[in-house]
């Protein structure tokens, strides 16, 4: 019996899976990166809107590829960051969709 055939066999059988898999945790890191980038962005950009600085709130935001809302309603004041991930790995863009949004939101009582 040719051992060496079966093993090429399992290989070509396995080998798929095992990229698909490898696909899906660089897929989830990508997300999950993003995710903490945004949380550290929209920190600064909190602190730049204290400050009154829109101008830097919307450079920053852009130069770093996201979305920026931000919304004053009385004394309350919303700031959306927000930035859509292509997912790329087969069958977890069956899971997810061809597109992911990312969102954080901060939600400030201004005196």
């Amino acid at each position: 019996m040719n051992k060496k055939g079966q093993a090429l066999v399992e290989f070509v059988i396995v080998m798929p899976v095992l990229i698909l898999i490898l696909l899906a945790i660089i897929d989830y890191g990508n997300i999950y990166f993003t995710k903490l980038k945004i949380q550290n962005t929209l920190d600064d950009i909190v602190v730049l809107y204290e400050n009154k600085e829109i101008d830097k709130m919307n450079y920053l935001a852009k130069q770093n590829g996201f979305i920026l809302y931000h919304q004053d309603e009385n004394k309350i004041t919303t700031i959306v960051l927000s930035k859509d991930i292509k997912i790329n790995a087969p069958f977890l863009n069956l899971v997810l969709g061809n597109t992911y949004k990312i969102e954080e939101k901060r939600i400030i009582y201004n005196e």
